[in-house]
């Protein structure tokens, strides 16, 4: 849970906003909560099923994590490798590689969450036109 998760819900709960402020306050500071961490561990995790830059950072905005923590987190999350070798991966560990056309190839690499160049790149398309 992150610091914006945790201080909407004691909100919703009734809580002050000044009372969950504190709440939160103290939470980061015995490192019950730390959105760093979170941001980077759950980057990785979806990096390893198979998703793409997109999508990671959609679902750690989402947690209202700021966007300097979601970019830093889902650069580290490339673990020095690009994102043509990621969206490769995701077509591999689909099983689909030989078997999708082009269009269904495209679809699921931007349904995961990697961007259009990438994905152009990847199936050798021409998107000048």
């Amino acid at each position: 849970m992150t610091t914006s998760e945790l201080h909407a819900r004691l909100v919703a709960m009734g809580y002050q906003e000044r009372t969950a402020s504190r709440v939160v306050a103290r939470a980061v500071e015995l490192r019950w909560l730390d959105d760093e961490t979170l941001a980077h561990d759950r980057a990785r995790s979806l990096r390893a099923r198979g998703a793409g830059p997109l999508r990671i950072a959609a679902d750690l905005e989402a947690r209202g994590l700021p966007a300097a923590l979601v970019d830093a987190a889902v650069e580290a999350s490339r673990n020095g490798r690009s994102e043509d070798e990621w969206a490769e991966q995701a077509l591999g560990a689909a099983g689909l590689v030989e078997r999708l056309s082009a269009p269904r190839a495209w679809r699921l690499l931007v349904q995961r969450g990697f961007p259009e160049d990438v994905v152009a790149r990847l199936l050798d398309l021409d998107t000048s036109a």
